[in-house]
């Protein structure tokens, strides 16, 4: 049985098994069972194998964890979490303004942030982004694009009520495409083992690109009204 993984994710809170506070032996069972879900993948593992290579007996694993997929859930749960907040930080009319995200500095924010987060979570994107199929979390990627292109369209029709003359009238499948982009530059920089420093300037040169190509997209609008 699957955990709903990304409903939990979708009401803003986790499951009340992942707020507990896990001691050494669930920490080492995370630990092991990382290593092995990023060597063999979702399906290939198995609790057993998991059970042993941690040192913990496979019955008692489950006082931890009802099922693997549980386990595997509760692994990547934090760069989870991260999506949600980064989509909530910057797609919400209450927390930040559209003119504010073409400022130079927020556009170092931004860029310094995402990098932030593919250095500390590299290893749960991989998980998450390649490893996850047969998981409850296989369609992550979907769901989350799918998500995050309501949110942006309301949150554009929220900027055309505070400014008038931005006339942000785009098609829903173009937002879809800008909110795949980023899934497909973390794909890109994990696949080709981009180092820290480096992925910093690409995260930095994306976010320029994106919110300039929507600027300009914008002026355009309304030089043609």
């Amino acid at each position: 049985m699957q955990t709903p993984i990304f409903a939990v994710f979708k009401n803003g809170h986790c499951s009340e098994r992942m707020q507990i506070k896990k001691d050494d032996i669930g920490k080492c069972i995370e630990k092991e069972a990382k290593k092995i879900f990023l060597k063999n993948g979702f399906v290939k593992t198995s609790m057993r194998e998991i059970a042993e290579k941690s040192d913990v007996g496979l019955s008692n694993i489950y006082n931890y964890y009802a099922s693997k997929d549980e386990l595997f859930c509760s692994i990547v749960f934090p760069v989870v979490s991260e999506f949600k907040r980064l989509l909530e930080t910057y797609h919400n009319p209450q927390n930040v303004d559209a003119t504010q995200q073409w400022m130079p500095e927020m556009t170092e924010k931004t860029a310094k942030e995402y990098s932030s987060i593919m250095l500390k979570y590299r290893d749960l994107l991989t998980l998450l982004l390649f490893k996850s199929a047969g998981s409850s979390l296989a369609k992550f990627k979907e769901t989350f694009t799918d998500e995050a292109t309501e949110l942006m369209m309301k949150y554009m029709e929220a900027m055309k009520q505070k400014y008038p003359t931005l006339k942000w009238d785009f098609s829903p499948f173009f937002i879809h495409i800008n909110a795949v982009q980023m899934f497909t530059l973390l794909e890109e920089i994990i696949m080709h083992k981009i180092e820290a420093d480096d992925a910093e300037q690409i995260f930095l040169e994306y976010v320029n690109y994106h919110n300039n190509g929507w600027k300009q997209l914008i002026y355009n609008t309304m030089q043609y009204e």
